[in-house]
């Protein structure tokens, strides 16, 4: 199984015109739910440095090219459209893949 994380940070005086351009966003590049499974939909906090937003979905087998290269689009389209939006991507193994990986078996 992988897990593909997001996360985004959002400057505190650009909160507005995210949420304005993540509408115009979500228009132009709709989810796929042909390539991954939500887990975690666009959970916000307020921190000191500005709002954090944290996405992850379960990506369906043989479907990580596409996932990336959507949520990339979507990301930059972001990132074009606010100063000071900053994103990051983690690609992530479940646990009992990570164990298999150091040839260990988790415990059934």
């Amino acid at each position: 199984m992988v897990i593909v994380m997001t996360t985004a940070w959002v400057p505190h005086a650009k909160a507005s015109e995210v949420g304005k351009l993540f509408i115009e966003a979500m228009k132009k590049y709709p989810a796929d739910k042909s390539l991954s499974k939500e887990l975690l939909n666009n959970a916000v906090v307020a921190t000191k440095e500005g709002y954090k937003v944290v996405n992850a979905d379960e990506i369906k087998e043989g479907k990580l090219k596409e996932y990336i290269a959507l949520l990339n689009k979507t990301l930059l389209f972001m990132a074009n459209g606010i100063e000071g939006y900053k994103y990051q991507i983690e690609v992530m193994s479940s646990i009992f893949e990570a164990m298999d990986i150091v040839g260990l078996k988790p415990p059934e």
